[in-house]
């Protein structure tokens, strides 16, 4: 006879109080997942991280009304939470638009040119969350000659 598998059930029952134990101690202490996927708000999978140290950098940035960000790039995976106001967001190359609304999360798009633009009356305030490698750069500025977005 296998004495292993009587074992099986006495072991899940010597784990319950732990788990009541946990679930005891998390009263009051709620987890919501913002966001999270395999794809970026335009649809597109994303690309695998390059190879490297990985370096992890969170970065605050508040958008005057009416102000346009310059076009530009993230070359590494990022994603963004809106913690004020709203920013609309195209896609250079393809028109394509998004508006990042305020208490919401988004997976940014990687290696797209793409730039934003305040239409609010109110500061636009992001909190941006990037999952890059040491020695490269989070984000990309277009070269004035190379713009093709208005």
């Amino acid at each position: 006879m296998n004495i292993r598998k009587p074992l099986i059930p006495l072991a899940l029952l010597l784990l319950l109080p732990v788990g009541a134990f946990l679930q005891e101690n998390m009263r009051g202490v709620k987890f919501e997942t913002l966001v999270s996927s395999t794809k970026d708000w335009a649809g597109d999978t994303l690309s695998q991280a390059p190879a490297g140290q990985p370096e992890l950098s969170i970065v605050r940035v508040t958008i005057a009304p009416g102000a346009r960000l310059p076009t530009h790039k993230h070359p590494v995976l990022n994603s963004v939470y809106v913690a004020k106001g709203s920013l609309k967001v195209t896609l250079a190359d393809r028109g394509e638009t998004l508006t990042l609304s305020e208490g919401k999360a988004y997976i940014e798009v990687t290696d797209k040119w793409h730039f934003g633009r305040n239409e609010g009356d109110e500061p636009a305030t992001l909190i941006i969350f990037y999952s890059g490698v040491k020695g490269v750069p989070t984000t990309i500025f277009q070269k004035e000659t190379e713009t093709s977005a208005p």
